[in-house]
């Protein structure tokens, strides 16, 4: 016996909401990493570290990659800019988790940067609600660039925290703060379809 199809409003609904293309593909495969990320990263060894190193380093690329080509091929849509963002936090709530409870992240930072990321995806929400569009500042490109680093780096199997992790860390935050601020400060833009 042949399977029902979903009647075709559904369908084109769906399509309309959620397209299929290469750059929302390429979000939903970074949010399918991070649970293989955090599998890795709470596993011992030297070994399963740094394998969950490079899937947050792959999951983390993937970010650039999917924006890059849906601005490329004029493939940006308004569930790629609700999924995009989302990928980042669950990514970054992800690494936060680990780190804090892996290698000694101070528990206040973690809670600066994901206060943060929550605070604004309820102010993007809200935004994209009422019509509008927020899209990413270059701060805001900066900070994922500066977050994604100082993830890595805290991620490396060290014997002992170093200067270096600080200094990252403190970037990270100035970034992560300036560009909160620039997003409150800029008016949103009209809704583009």
């Amino acid at each position: 016996m042949a399977r029902p199809h979903p009647s075709p409003g559904l369908y084109q609904a769906l399509v309309a909401c959620f397209p299929v293309n290469l750059p929302n593909t390429i979000t939903v495969g970074r949010i399918a990493l991070v649970p293989v990320f955090v599998a890795l990263a709470f596993r011992e060894g030297t070994g399963s570290q740094i394998a969950a190193l490079v899937v947050f380093v792959v999951a983390s690329l993937s970010d650039f990659l999917d924006g890059y080509i849906a601005r490329r091929d004029g493939t940006i849509s308004r569930a790629g800019q609700f999924l995009d963002p989302t990928a980042d936090k669950l990514l970054l709530g992800a690494a936060l988790v680990v780190l804090v409870a892996e290698r000694d992240f101070p528990l206040w930072a973690a809670i600066v940067l994901a206060a943060r990321e929550v605070i604004l995806q309820v102010h993007r929400t809200r935004v994209v609600r009422a019509g509008g569009d927020l899209p990413s500042s270059a701060t805001a490109k900066i900070k994922t660039i500066s977050l994604t680093v100082m993830g890595g780096w805290w991620l490396l199997p060290w014997d002992r925290i170093n200067i270096v992790h600080w200094i990252l860390l403190g970037e990270a935050i100035i970034f992560s703060v300036v560009s909160a601020v620039e997003y409150y400060v800029r008016r949103p833009k009209e809704r583009v379809a």
